[in-house]
């Protein structure tokens, strides 16, 4: 019951209100009032006819493919690598760049020791540790062959 006298009194309190609000100067019926426009007056524009407004004649979009369907940030393991040395000494992080100019930092906790300038081909694959072993793509290194 409550509720009730609360709604009922709520909805007399805005009916009050509105009521209020319309009761402004009395105007006669079919007499005019000047008002005075509040801020600039504004005239309407039309819509350019040009290319803006036009609509676009090529094919229609692709639409994408959908979700893939294997993950596509896998980094692929680049196998067996050759070149030569360029940060060497017992580990755990070596520079190695290649004869086409690719330069990676390995990692390897297996104690190795390369020198600088070693010519050696090794098994990479993609860094899983977040460890910074300098310049060059992140790669964990396995085995290793030195060349003479």
């Amino acid at each position: 019951m409550i509720s009730f006298s609360r709604t009922a009194a709520a909805t007399l309190l805005v009916l009050t209100s509105l009521t209020a609000c319309s009761a402004g100067s009395p105007v006669a019926p079919g007499t005019s009032v000047p008002v005075t426009p509040s801020g600039s007056v504004s005239t309407v524009t039309p819509a350019p006819s040009g290319p803006y407004n036009s609509v676009p004649t090529g094919p229609a979009p692709s639409r994408p493919a959908g979700i893939p369907k294997t993950p596509t940030d896998i980094v692929r393991s680049p196998g067996w690598i050759e070149g030569t040395v360029t940060r060497g000494g017992s580990g755990p992080c070596y520079g190695l760049v290649t004869f086409d100019g690719v330069a990676y930092a390995m990692y390897s906790d297996k104690g190795t020791t390369l020198a600088v300038g070693d010519h050696i081909k090794a098994a990479l694959t993609p860094a899983k540790l977040r460890i910074d072993c300098g310049a060059g793509i992140p790669v964990s290194m396995g085995a290793i062959q030195h060349f003479p």
